[in-house]
């Protein structure tokens, strides 16, 4: 068994799934370190802890130790490569790259054979392009949908109805159709902007992923032909950065082995 693990701002996603067939056991998600250490599934055996993390220090310190005492392994913690899984990029900062778009990028790759296009909804929005060489173009974050409603509600006199839900990308005709609208459509924008530039700037034909929670209506309203959603995008790159092998299950209980003696 292999248990995997996407450690974002908010929650922490996790999955299990076969080392040999990469078959999923079981998958779920929690708010906090201290309640995913309870989940009654953890008592499987695992083999392999490869984990996504957008922390930094203490909670990825706290994680390392607590896989160690309980499975006698290495955390393997994915990091940004200048290149991985025929991928590169041009940040002359790794460290400045999220390591959930660079794995999501590279799921996106090897899934379209070539050019594609990555479209994270979440708290933050973000878009990176990878053309057919396998080269980030680069990309844009920006804030989500949600984040970018909070912050009129914060900045301005404005104030929104808790319950109002409905969008589209007509001008509105109130201030909830207007701001509702509005966001939507501006992030719509973006996303089909990038699919022009792909087509006509690079003349390739670049396949777009969505993947965050607000990834349903995006694709919805972007209503791109050679498109879909896929939730699992940062848990498959986390497998290319990441492989699983016998070598290093091998290293990682000697190395444990020898500090218990």
């Amino acid at each position: 068994m292999i248990l995997e693990l996407d450690i974002g701002n908010t929650r922490i996603k996790w999955r299990q799934i076969e080392h040999e067939s990469s078959t999923l056991v079981a998958e779920g998600h929690v708010s906090g370190f201290n309640e995913f250490t309870l989940l009654p599934e953890l008592s499987q055996p695992v083999r392999m802890v490869r984990v996504c993390s957008v922390r930094s220090g203490e909670l990825n310190n706290k994680l390392r130790l607590w896989v160690k005492e309980k499975y006698s392994l290495d955390l393997q913690l994915a990091e940004v490569g200048q290149s991985c899984g025929g991928v590169s990029n041009q940040y002359a900062d790794l460290s400045r790259l999220g390591i959930d778009r660079w794995l999501a990028m590279l799921a996106a790759y090897r899934r379209a054979g070539g050019a594609c296009i990555v479209v994270d909804a979440g708290t933050a929005f973000t878009v990176d392009v990878v053309d057919a060489s396998g080269l980030h173009r680069g990309g844009y974050i920006i804030p989500g949908l949600k984040l970018m409603r909070s912050s009129i509600e914060q900045n301005t006199a404005i104030r929104l109805d808790p319950d109002y839900s409905f969008m589209a990308e007509s001008l509105g005709h109130s201030t909830e159709e207007a701001v509702f609208n509005g966001t939507l459509t501006a992030l719509v924008a973006t996303i089909n902007m990038q699919v022009g530039f792909v087509s006509s700037e690079l003349n390739q034909c670049g396949k777009v992923y969505f993947s965050g929670g607000d990834a349903g209506l995006l694709h919805k309203h972007a209503a791109i032909p050679e498109s879909e959603i896929v939730p699992s995008l940062v848990f498959e790159g986390l497998a290319i950065a990441c492989p699983y092998s016998e070598h290093t299950q091998s290293v990682s209980k000697t190395a444990s082995n020898k500090q218990g003696d």
